[in-house]
């Protein structure tokens, strides 16, 4: 990674995961369904090639969910063990609202839907309760075991529900399921896999990756575009009860076969699942950070707090960082969480988000790099910005 690339990503990580749904261009998604199958097909259409799948295990409150996306670990579609689903068609540009009296679920609404929902009506009385200001830009379809699904979307600023019991979809690939896809075709690979193949989109958003949900097995099967087609299958129950884990698309043959690779910090449902409280805080380095912080949203950071290299990149930066951090809110507290040889991970809660930031520092207490790994929007927030 470049040295400014690397700066950027330091920073601006923290605002691109605030907001609800990824800019991407189209997809195309169909259901397949009969009185004894149902089969959910997705094309994943973006630029970016760096495409993964994990899983969140059940607990006492929140249902065994697979996700897939790209390496912001935003879902942009996936399915649990009760056998609903969920998917996106992005490309929409309408005037959308979500109205004042919905609550606002705390990171991405999708993934709260789907960790806590069974069934279509279910969704369907989710997004009644809970605001997804995403709709202004895309549609998502939503189907579960029965072979019900309905299709969400913005018509004249209010939200649209079309249900049906049909095989159906819609995307990138209108017209090719036009002409392929009938209520009638029996759900299977064999008939469906050809209908994402035609659908294919090419160029510089081309599809990265097509998926295939089994809503009544929970068979999972993955078609990976990174330079040549590999095929996996995958059993969402099995995966559940390895734990939370992920898979990089492009690898994911060879990472089947190795030990599961735990979930990295956004991938979690909150960013503070999984911290218990740190033995031994560490003041000084504590007051550092916080200090720092401050002072980057008031846009009067000093130089002796850093390393000459970091502050070449960080002083000059601080016009365009100030504005963003004041996005933020006030900052409430820090907290380490983790530690190691080369630096402290802490867990910061400012008045709009949560950020889990990493610290690294010289040999003489100067800030050799700051890395916001992580943020999650708080409840509300997103209706005072």
């Amino acid at each position: 990674m470049k040295i400014v690339d690397r700066f950027r990503r330091i920073w601006l990580l923290v605002f691109a995961l605030l907001c609800p749904v990824q800019a991407a261009f189209s997809c195309t998604i169909f259901v397949l369904s009969d009185a004894k199958r149902t089969l959910f097909f997705n094309n994943e259409d973006y630029s970016n090639p760096a495409t993964r799948i994990w899983f969140q295990p059940a607990t006492k409150t929140y249902y065994g969910c697979a996700y897939l996306g790209f390496n912001d670990d935003w879902a942009q579609g996936g399915v649990n063990q009760y056998g609903l689903a969920f998917d996106w068609v992005a490309g929409a540009n309408r005037s959308y609202v979500p109205a004042p009296n919905l609550k606002t679920p705390q990171g991405n609404p999708a993934e709260r839907m789907l960790e806590s929902c069974k069934t279509v009506p279910e969704a369907i009385a989710f997004y009644h309760r809970y605001a997804e200001p995403g709709f202004a830009s895309g549609a998502m379809l939503i189907a579960d075991k029965t072979g019900a699904s309905v299709i969400i979307h913005v018509s004249n600023g209010q939200l649209q529900y079309e249900l049906s019991h049909q095989s159906r979809g819609f995307g990138y690939g209108d017209e090719t399921l036009k002409k392929m896809l009938s209520p009638t075709l029996r759900p299977s690979l064999e008939n469906g896999l050809p209908i994402l193949q035609a659908c294919r989109q090419q160029g510089q958003y081309a599809t990265k990756y097509a998926s295939v949900y089994d809503l009544r097995s929970g068979e999972i099967n993955l078609v990976s575009l990174a330079g040549k087609e590999e095929s996996v299958r995958l059993d969402l129950a099995a995966e559940l009860k390895k734990g939370g884990h992920f898979y990089d698309l492009p690898l994911i043959k060879q990472q089947v076969l190795q030990p599961p690779a735990p979930l990295l910090a956004d991938m979690k449902r909150y960013l503070g699942e999984g911290y218990e409280p740190f033995p031994a805080d560490e003041p000084v380095i504590t007051a550092l950070l916080t200090k720092v912080l401050q002072e980057a949203r008031a846009g009067v950071l000093r130089p002796e707090d850093f390393t000459p290299a970091f502050w070449l990149l960080i002083g000059p930066a601080q016009k365009q960082m100030q504005p963003e951090l004041e996005k933020l809110g006030d900052l409430l507290s820090v907290r380490l969480v983790e530690r190691t040889l080369t630096s402290r991970l802490y867990l910061e809660d400012f008045q709009k988000a949560m950020v889990l930031q990493r610290i690294e520092l010289d040999s003489t207490n100067h800030i050799a790099l700051l890395k916001s790994e992580a943020a999650e929007l708080k409840v509300g927030a997103a209706r005072e910005q």
